[in-house]
């Protein structure tokens, strides 16, 4: 990022592990590579934090107490669809395979979650969900 680039039009980063050393580690290699970090360690607080401003990503661990990442995740692109998404942990369980979303495994070098980063914000769009079917429209259905 070039030094004039104004601090606003730089993407903002949630952060939020309960590892208060992590969350360290994270915010100084995104902060000095320019991005915008804020870290929380209460994925409550991270909620209200996604509520209240623009997060471009959300970078959460999945393994927490109070709230898991998988449900943070859920419930912060319930009140802000176009925030992105990208799982951190150092578990690799089926929940998180199934859900489709990208995840950093832990331990991680500064150079990965410098590339996940970017990949995650130069995509196009923001995590979705799969949509269940639609029903067969009446008439419309096999023959």
């Amino acid at each position: 990022m070039s030094e004039t680039t104004d601090a606003s039009q730089r993407p903002t980063i949630l952060v939020v592990d309960d590892e208060a050393e992590v969350r360290a580690l994270v915010r100084e290699v995104l902060t000095l590579n320019g991005y915008n970090v804020i870290d929380t360690g209460d994925p409550v607080e991270a909620r209200r934090i996604a509520e209240r401003q623009p997060v471009q990503l959300l970078l959460t661990d999945v393994v927490m107490p109070i709230m898991n990442g998988m449900e943070l995740a859920q419930r912060v692109e319930a009140t802000s669809p176009t925030t992105k998404v990208l799982l951190m942990s150092g578990y690799s369980t089926a929940a998180v395979k199934s859900s489709g979303r990208p995840l950093l495994a832990k331990p991680f070098r500064a150079a990965d979650l410098l590339a996940m980063v970017r990949q995650m914000l130069d995509s196009r769009s923001a995590f979705r969900r799969p949509v269940p079917p639609t029903p067969p429209r009446p008439g419309f259905g096999p023959v």
